[in-house]
């Protein structure tokens, strides 16, 4: 009986079974024995052309997933959407010779008066760590061989040296933060990013305003407690920081004598709630609590790039910048560390930033200045103002799904079933029949070495 079932089993037409299992279009005319062997081979060809064509369709319908499986449009905004009012850091170089004489003979101990030469020569390097932005490090150059500039608080020497226009604690409008373009003011809410004193706290900064269409949103600010220096104007979203020279960070740049009205245009960009079944890499974009940062949290892409900035300068020259106030255990660069990395270009490095998926972001539309001040001026006294408003869209983008992973699985479905006649349930059969197989071939090798 065993030796007649081993036959049994041993006899079995696996091409046979393999035809009758798979619903494949003509699959049955290539086994049949009956037929002509160039019929069969006519129809093996047939089987592979479709194949190819069903293979091809499907890799076609796969980079269309990964491509573009999201359209933009626009549409219409509900005039009951309310808008954060956008968040302002304001920058600016002040300093008076009074504090620098002051700053260098605290941290030096050198008069001015008794040692005009080298009071002179450290004059000149507050003067440049006072202008001192990410991607100028290389006006450090003429102090590179200098130690007593070494194992400084750049950021303390920072505060000193702008401590009459540093914000008053009342009322709370904006507050102190170190950033990319050095001592800065902001009204961001991520001040504890930026906290110039050495702890990841937040700091008090004016409550975030909503802005609605049937109130007016605008701001009203004297920057700098009235005193005259220049301003460089960063204007970006309240949850986010500044950062120079990136898209979703606007520049204005206010004369030293001249008050502003400026009207900014919000540009709103929201997303379906299908698109977070998407993955990141196919969307291109991220949600706020999809944080993959190592220094930062939630995820914004400012922070991803600041985080990016970090790891790089920590991998190519072992330390930080001293404008980055995240990562606090990592080693802050002295003045060589900065150079090296200016020398190894550091911001030409790749760091993989995606936006976010629901985001807002500004444009100037009008701008007004009135100048006052000058030997032109006729006014007593003249302080400088600085107004925004902002204005609400009546229509904004909208991230949608045009190819989910449903349709994908559909689309994959369809071409089998297109050039093949096969479906889900053929694969199930072919890999019951393959299991099949298997089994019964360890089932006879196992019995012929038990005999």
């Amino acid at each position: 009986m065993k030796s007649q079932r081993q036959k049994q089993e041993k006899s079995i037409d696996w091409g046979a079974e393999l035809c009758q299992e798979s619903s494949i279009h003509s699959m049955p005319y290539v086994c049949r024995r009956d037929l002509h062997w160039s019929e069969r081979i006519f129809w093996l060809a047939m089987i592979l052309a479709s194949g190819y064509y069903a293979i091809n369709t499907c890799l076609a319908q796969w980079g269309r997933f990964r491509d573009n499986p999201i359209v933009y449009e626009y549409e219409y905004l509900s005039a009951l959407r309310n808008f954060s009012f956008l968040g302002l850091t304001l920058c600016t170089h002040y300093e008076t010779q009074e504090q620098v004489d002051l700053l260098i003979k605290e941290t030096w101990g050198v008069d001015a008066k008794a040692d005009p030469t080298r009071a002179a020569y450290y004059q000149g390097f507050l003067h440049v760590l006072n202008r001192l932005h990410y991607d100028n490090l290389d006006t450090l150059k003429p102090f590179k061989n200098d130690t007593s500039l070494d194992n400084l608080n750049y950021v303390k020497l920072l505060l000193q040296l702008q401590e009459e226009i540093l914000p008053h604690p009342e009322p709370v409008l904006m507050a102190p933060i170190i950033t990319e373009a050095g001592l800065c003011q902001t009204t961001s809410q991520l001040t504890r990013f930026g906290n110039p004193y050495g702890k990841q706290e937040a700091l008090n900064v004016t409550a975030v305003k909503k802005c609605g269409y049937f109130n007016d949103c605008h701001f009203f600010h004297k920057p700098f407690n009235s005193i005259l220096t220049p301003v460089a104007m960063y204007m970006h979203d309240v949850k986010e920081l500044a950062l120079p020279h990136d898209q979703r960070t606007l520049l204005f740049n206010a004369k030293t004598k001249s008050s502003y009205v400026l009207k900014l245009l919000v540009n709103s960009i929201s997303a379906d709630s299908e698109v977070r079944n998407l993955p990141v890499a196919y969307r291109k974009c991220r949600y706020r609590d999809e944080n993959n940062l190592k220094y930062y949290w939630p995820y914004h892409p400012s922070l991803c790039r600041l985080d990016c900035r970090i790891t790089w300068a920590l991998s190519l020259c072992q330390c930080k910048p001293f404008f980055y106030a995240a990562a606090p255990k990592a080693p802050v660069c002295n003045i060589t560390g900065m150079l090296c990395l200016d020398r190894s270009k550091w911001l030409e490095k790749p760091c993989n930033c995606v936006p976010l998926c629901r985001e807002s972001t500004y444009s100037i539309i009008e701008e007004y200045e009135q100048s006052g001040g000058d030997e032109n001026y006729a006014g007593e006294q003249f302080e400088r103002t600085i107004i925004i408003k902002m204005d609400l869209p009546k229509m904004g983008m909208k991230r949608r799904v045009v190819f989910s992973t449903d349709q994908l699985i559909m689309s994959f479905g369809g071409a089998i079933g297109l050039f093949l006649g096969a479906s889900f349930m053929t694969i199930y059969g072919l890999i019951y029949l393959f299991l099949t197989f298997l089994a019964l071939k360890c089932r006879c090798r196992l019995r012929g070495k038990t005999l």
